[in-house]
Order: structure tokens, then sequence, then C-alpha cells
């Protein structure tokens, strides 16, 4: 049996300082955090030129409501006050706003949610020294928006079950119509935040049916909270993205409405659709997934008490249905880690106290690889360039997808390999991914009337001729993950200007 016997209080003041660390950091995890964020608002708030994915374009899968509640009194304010900030320096303090947001939000639902000091302290320790929580939660996922939707949802659903449970009359005709209307507002949010957030909550929903089905007139709330947001973001979305004069036209025709979750849930029932974003194995999410985000933690996520609490089925919820799509990336399963913490039993018999240096250990190591390296020159390559204040153009070799939003320019194009530049933009992004070195070479031998600059890591330019560029730039904590040579290893991202 492990007892957490030392001063918690005073490692948990300590681990604060980790969450600021980290979220502070420049590690990019994948494109979404840019391109379903700050990509698409700093475009239609501050004006820049930034490179608007497919979501938001032509039928819009994705809802600018929830981006707009949580990002938007942000940027509103910088714009309405001429606040003399950087790009570079919006992220940071959106990451900032997320962490604290984080860390007030699951740690007030795990304390009110858990039923005993010993509970709450292995909940709360255990999730603040998660990975997941101190790198992916501070990053603007929506996956990071999700947890925090979820816990919430969770607490309040867990809270009916103990009033239908309880063996105090006083207690079981308690009123919770409040709480059944801002479990309506939270489930419409995170639908429209991600389409799969139900997934979470299938199971759990059973206590929410069974308070309901006793309470008929609460579950009223229920139903206004749920309507009354998704009528709101609906008619936001469609106002937002140009549709709103349809639906004055002829409101009773719902193909001039804007629902970006149905469209989403359209786009991925398509197998075809999918198939671009990657296919992975049913079992990606339970056998693969599960592992990297739990790691050792796995060790004490098998005790037949805790499979009976609401926070693990919620957990179980969401990997049964996840595991039904095709498509399944790790980031998907972010919002289980503060119910998954609060599952880990400890009192097992075979259990032996050195298991919990695996958990230190395996998770430092990711914090270190996740919240450092990983990729994590690409924003601070951006952050230079803008800085230089020219036009330029920019070949990106082997990097993920340079979030054009970070040069703060009102002229900026993004393209493929195969495009043509367009001289009237100031900054051409020509994003290479991880094509065949021949192709970048083939963009780079083009005639341009601006300096050419090639973006890559230290690691990939021996591919090409040394003696044809010059070295402007380099940050060292920098890993290209997808593209690892052991031959020629080194971290490391450059830039490196054409002669």
């Amino acid at each position: 049996m492990i007892k957490l016997s030392f001063d918690w209080r005073t490692f948990y003041l300590f681990t604060i300082v980790f969450r600021f660390v980290f979220a502070l950091s420049n590690s990019y995890i994948h494109p979404d955090e840019h391109f379903q964020s700050f990509e698409v608002l700093t475009s239609r708030i501050l004006g820049y030129s930034t490179n608007i994915p497919w979501e938001f374009q032509e039928s819009p899968a994705r809802s600018l409501g929830p981006l707009y509640l949580l990002y938007a009194p942000l940027l509103y304010f910088i714009k309405f006050f001429s606040v003399n900030v950087t790009p570079l320096q919006i992220w940071y303090l959106a990451r900032l706003q997320l962490t604290v947001l984080s860390w007030i939000v699951t740690d007030t639902c795990l304390y009110w949610m858990l039923p005993t000091k010993p509970e709450r302290i292995k909940a709360i320790f255990l999730t603040l020294t998660s990975y997941v929580t101190l790198v992916y939660q501070n990053h603007l996922f929506s996956n990071s928006v999700e947890t925090l939707l979820l816990v919430v949802t969770v607490t309040l659903i867990d809270d009916l079950r103990y009033v239908q449970e309880s063996k105090e009359k006083e207690v079981r005709e308690l009123d919770k119509s409040a709480s059944l209307f801002y479990i309506g507002v939270l489930v419409s949010i995170g639908i429209f935040n991600r389409v799969t957030f139900p997934a979470f909550l299938i199971l759990p929903s059973w206590f929410l049916a069974k308070y309901t089905l006793s309470h008929l007139r609460s579950s009223l709330y229920l139903i206004l909270g749920f309507l009354l947001s998704t009528v709101s973001f609906i008619l936001f979305d469609t106002y937002m993205f140009g549709n709103f004069d349809a639906v004055l036209s002829d409101p009773a025709t719902i193909s001039n409405y804007t629902i970006t979750p149905l469209n989403n849930l359209l786009y991925n029932t398509n197998y075809s659709n999918l198939s671009q974003h990657g296919i992975h194995p049913y079992y990606t999410h339970i056998l693969i997934n599960l592992p990297q985000i739990l790691g050792p933690g796995l060790l004490f996520f098998t005790s037949t008490f805790y499979h009976r609490t609401t926070p693990f089925l919620s957990v179980l919820s969401g990997l049964i249905f996840l595991s039904l799509v095709p498509h399944q990336e790790l980031r998907f399963l972010v919002p289980i880690i503060p119910l998954a913490c609060s599952c880990f039993d400890f009192t097992l018999k075979w259990i032996r106290p050195w298991m919990l240096y695996l958990w230190y250990v395996f998770n430092l190591a990711m914090c270190v690889l996740m919240g450092v390296f990983h990729q994590g020159g690409v924003v601070p390559a951006l952050d230079f360039l803008r800085q230089q204040n020219q036009e330029s153009v920019q070949v990106w070799w082997r990097t993920y997808s340079p979030p054009s939003w970070i040069l703060g320019s009102n002229s900026t194009e993004t393209i493929g390999v195969d495009a043509m530049i367009d001289d009237v933009k100031s900054i051409s992004i020509v994003d290479c991914m991880g094509t065949d070195v021949e192709n970048v070479q083939n963009v780079l031998d083009r005639k341009y009337s601006k300096p050419v600059y090639l973006i890559t890591p230290v690691a990939s330019f021996h591919h090409f001729n040394a003696t044809q560029f010059r070295p402007v730039w380099n940050y060292t904590f920098h890993l290209d993950m997808d593209h690892i040579d052991f031959a020629n290893f080194k971290p490391g991202i450059g830039i490196y200007e054409l002669l």
C-alpha cells in the first residue's frame, strides 16, 4: 500500500511553478492547437492574414461559439485598447488564461466530487503531476476545453447520483433544477466544442436519466438549458459565417442555418473523408493511446471498487465509444485524465512504493519531450521572422504547418510545393511538410524577387548544399519526431537564407 504521507500542500504549491513553466514553453504538439483556434480568431478580430482551415470555410464543421466564449475577450481587449503586444505574447497570455482556468476548475471539481480528504489529495496530486495536465492541458486544443466541460458535467451528474442514493430523506428531496439546467448548457457547449463530447457521458447519463424520470418537471430545466445554448450557437454561427440574410428571408428552411456539429457528423461519417486524416485500428485508443497518456498509472487503474464510481464510468464510456470511430488520436483522450487519476487505487496488495516513482519518471520525461522539445522551434522561428519585418519567401520543410498568425501580418499566404507564389503578398509560406527533398529543391530553384529562407530541422539540413545558404538563426530545443535520422541525429531547428 502506498501512502501520500509527505506535506502534500507544499508539493502542490511547488508544482504551480511547473504549470506556468510549461504554459510558457514553445512546444507544438499538433497543428489543431493553432489552426482550430487563433489562426481563425486573429483573422476575424485582429485582421491578420492567416491560413483558414477547411473546417471554418464552406459547410463549416467547427463552431466559432466556444472559441469566442473563451478567447475573444482577450483579443477584443487587445484590439479596443490598442495594447502593444506581439502575437507570441498573445499566445502566452491565452495559454496562461487556459492554465489558470484549468487549475481552478479541475481542482475545485475533484474536491467537491470525491467523498474524503485522502481521495481528494490523491486525485489532485496525481492529476497535477500528469504530463497531460502540465503540457496538453495548457495548449490551445479543443480537447483542453473539453476536459473542463467534462469534469464539471461529471461532477454535477455525480451529485445527482448522490442525491438519489442517499438514505436521508432531506437529501433525496433536494431541488436540483439548477444543476439540470447547467448540465444542459454544458452538454450543448461540449457538443459545439467537439461533437464527440457525449461519448464521455453515455454511461454516466444513466444516473441523469434516472433522476429526470423521477423528477419530470425538473427535467424541463435540462431541456431548457440545452435548447437555449444550442439555438444561441446556431444563430451565432449562422451570423458569423455569413448566412444570416438567408435566415431572415426564409427562417423556416433548416438548410439556411449553419449547424456545425451536424456538418461535422456528416463529414466524419464518410469513411473516405476520415481516411484523409488517418485510419486507425479500433484498438488504438485502448492498447496504444491509453498507455501513452497514463503510463505506469495503468498499474493503479485496476481496482474493482473504483469501477463503480461515476468518474470511472465516464472514462470507460469515452474509451468504448471513441474506439468505435476509426480515426483515433492520443489527444482525444486528454479529457479523461483528471477522472482516471481519481480512480487510481494504492491499496491493492501487490502495489509497491517504488511503483509511484515510475509515475514520476514517466511524466517528467514526457513533460520534457512533449512540453519543451516537440516541434519546439516552429513558433520561435516564426517570431524571429516577424521581427525581421521584411518581405520574404519562407520554405518550411519537415516541420508542422507553421501557424501564420504568429507573423502578425495582413499580407500573408500559405501554399503547397506545387503552387505558385503570389507576388502581391508580402510573405509567402511554402509548407513542404514531409515531401521528398527533390521537391523542396525544386521550390528553392525557382526565381523570386524576395529573400528566400529555408526553415528546417538542423538534422535535415545536410540534404542541401550548405554553400548555397547563410545560417541566420537557430533554436536548440526542437525535435522532429516524424523524421528521426539516428545517423544524423541532432536537436534544433535553423533558418537558412538562400544566397
